[in-house]
């Protein structure tokens, strides 16, 4: 299967490892990222929260306290904008394959399958989650779509995350500028340059494609699970 990206440059081009702007993604639909830490209310082993922004309104529409160094392996709780508690909870304790994501009144929302075989059988495979409904139909898939060889094996990770359902692009994973007061000149530039920058899914066709439950159950397995250490 050949993934056709657009042929001008534009939001969806850019690699996960380099900046976009905030005026770039101003007209899509854009969940950031991002992390913080509450001093109050903690719950046991706390490290983080992670929140997903929607950035149109800067709504917090899902958040995850993150409580264990390897969350792969654990039933995680995310809370959705309106105080529900969605579940997303591994298909085993041991090398788990698959996680299912299930919504406040226990419907499945979604399966994110690793699919070990495939990787097994090819170390260069170019999926990292296939994404299933509630049907347990394929809707979406997470991939690395760079097809140089030598670029997977001798790179120290993929550059190009994307979500692609059949040939059709949806979704490109991005990296988001924080917000920062403008100031002018040099300082102003170092200021935005030294605040850092936060995960983001920009969704194609200006619609969020996941729900943001979905979308924050996806990126903490996403985090986890390319992390080398």
């Amino acid at each position: 299967m050949e993934i056709t990206l657009p042929d001008t440059p534009n939001t969806y081009d850019r690699p996960l490892g380099k900046r976009m702007s905030i005026d770039e993604v101003s007209d899509e639909a854009v969940y950031r990222i991002r992390s913080s830490f509450r001093k109050d209310g903690k719950p046991d082993g706390y490290r983080e929260t992670l929140e997903v922004v929607d950035e149109g309104s800067r709504e917090v529409l899902a958040s995850w306290d993150q409580t264990s160094a390897r969350p792969v392996f654990d039933t995680l709780a995310i809370i959705d904008a309106r105080g529900g508690t969605w579940r997303m909870k591994p298909n085993r304790k041991v090398m788990p394959s698959r996680w299912t994501v299930s919504d406040p009144h226990g419907h499945t929302a979604a399966h994110f399958d690793q699919n070990i075989l495939g990787k097994l059988g090819n170390p260069l495979y170019r999926t990292a989650l296939c994404i299933l409904d509630d049907r347990e139909t394929e809707f979406c898939r997470l991939i690395d779509p760079r097809t140089n060889v030598p670029d997977r094996i001798f790179g120290s990770g993929p550059n190009d995350w994307v979500l692609i359902d059949g040939d059709r692009l949806v979704g490109k994973l991005v990296r988001l500028p924080r917000r920062v007061q403008k100031q002018p000149g040099l300082i102003g530039a170092l200021r935005a340059l030294v605040a850092g920058t936060d995960p983001g899914i920009v969704s194609i066709g200006g619609q969020h494609f996941l729900p943001a439950p979905t979308a924050l159950g996806m990126m903490i397995l996403f985090r986890t699970l390319t992390d080398p250490s």
